[in-house]
């Protein structure tokens, strides 16, 4: 009679199978194609030369610096209030601010833990936790750690997916009202897949009014050629030190793609 509660879809199954076999195909194609590459090479080599000589470290120099600019910081934020912002307390200890607050305060943190569990749910027999803690120091700089479990029942049996994560976070905007970061690092699948790739991710808080925010986050790995990343959507009602979350997370393991509501808490220390 309750056959039909089990899902025959077996996402996570099927997901971590695909991030199992590796693809490499890709050696002989390569290879006849970088013997054509160096016969026309070998006819332009004078030309490269001057181009190099006349142009190449001045393109060099321009790249770096509009670069720098991008990701870390332009002169003109030099005199701004974000080049000296600090770590808030917390979010909205005030109504005026959210995670940094500008230095004519003397009321800032050094340090902050943030934590948060997010319980995700696609159905009734895929569901999970989403588990953070983000280490913050040197007012721009934040250390994020993941942990993501997943279970499924599906054809009578059940099956698990876990993901580690360790990013290291720059937080490239740092306004009173919003912070938007980028992140580099590592990424672990365990269980029976047990293998890493290198993480990048992303993401954005905005400080819409007390005691409400909006978070996007995205976390990227690849492994065996097959993407696994988790993309978020909550909105957060902030009460003090803590919150609650509420809104949209999706996961992408392999071939599979998760599509869940996410309801949570936090904390920041």
């Amino acid at each position: 009679m309750s056959f039909t509660l089990f899902s025959q879809s077996g996402k996570l199954n099927k997901g971590k199978e695909s991030l199992k076999s590796s693809s490499s195909v890709t050696s002989s194609s390569s290879s006849s194609s970088t013997s054509k590459r160096s016969s026309k090479s070998s006819n332009n080599t004078d030309e490269d030369s001057i181009f190099r000589s006349l142009f190449g470290e001045f393109f060099i120099k321009l790249f770096a610096y509009t670069t720098y600019g991008l990701l870390i910081e332009t002169p003109f934020e030099l005199n701004g209030r974000m080049h000296t912002a600090e770590i808030a307390h917390f979010p909205y200890e005030n109504s005026t601010h959210g995670n940094f607050i500008y230095t004519d305060s003397i009321n800032y943190n050094i340090v902050r833990f943030d934590f948060s569990n997010n319980f995700v749910m696609e159905n009734r027999n895929l569901y999970g936790n989403n588990f953070g803690l983000n280490f913050r120091f040197l007012k721009r700089f934040s250390i994020d750690f993941g942990y993501l479990y997943l279970t499924e029942k599906s054809n009578f049996k059940r099956d698990y997916f876990s993901l580690y994560s360790a990013l290291l976070k720059y937080h490239r905007i740092r306004t009173q009202n919003f912070d938007a970061w980028f992140s580099l690092g590592v990424m672990h699948v365990g269980y029976d897949v047990n293998k890493s790739g290198f993480g990048v991710g992303l993401g954005g808080e905005l400080f819409v009014k007390k005691p409400v925010s909006l978070l996007f986050s995205h976390k990227w790995t690849k492994i065996n050629n097959e993407e696994v990343n988790n993309t978020k959507i909550l909105l957060k009602y902030h009460i003090r030190k803590y919150h609650i979350s509420s809104g949209y997370e999706h996961f992408k393991i392999g071939i599979s793609k998760i599509n869940t509501f996410s309801l949570g808490i936090g904390a920041s220390f």
